[in-house]
């Protein structure tokens, strides 16, 4: 079950690690992003605001999120079938940020 904690924190990772990329192509640049911050400024701006990317990235943030603090500092366990949606969902992220910010470069 280790593995399993581990495979979803990495998940949740990639998917912060998006969020970052993002943030930063759209001008919001932070010396270090702490969850929360990383989480407003993703949905509030590039989202709400912007408009530049769907609104289903936030949940699958927001998910991702939760799930990892379970699955770091709880004592529940992750489910083979809950990390292979969180897998889902972080690659869609990533997928997504890559697509949109490759157009905003050029």
């Amino acid at each position: 079950m280790r593995l399993e904690k581990a495979r979803e924190s990495s998940q949740a990772a990639q998917s912060c690690l998006g969020a970052v990329v993002a943030s930063e192509a759209a001008g919001f640049h932070r010396d270090a992003w702490g969850h929360a911050g990383l989480q407003a400024t993703f949905t509030t701006e590039l989202i709400h605001r912007r408009k530049l990317y769907p609104r289903q990235l936030a949940e699958y943030l927001s998910r991702g999120l939760f799930w990892r603090n379970i699955a770091d500092y709880g004592d529940a366990q992750i489910g083979q079938r809950r990390a292979k949606q969180l897998v889902v969902w972080a690659r869609a992220f990533v997928g997504k940020v890559q697509e949109i910010a490759s157009h905003e470069i050029r």
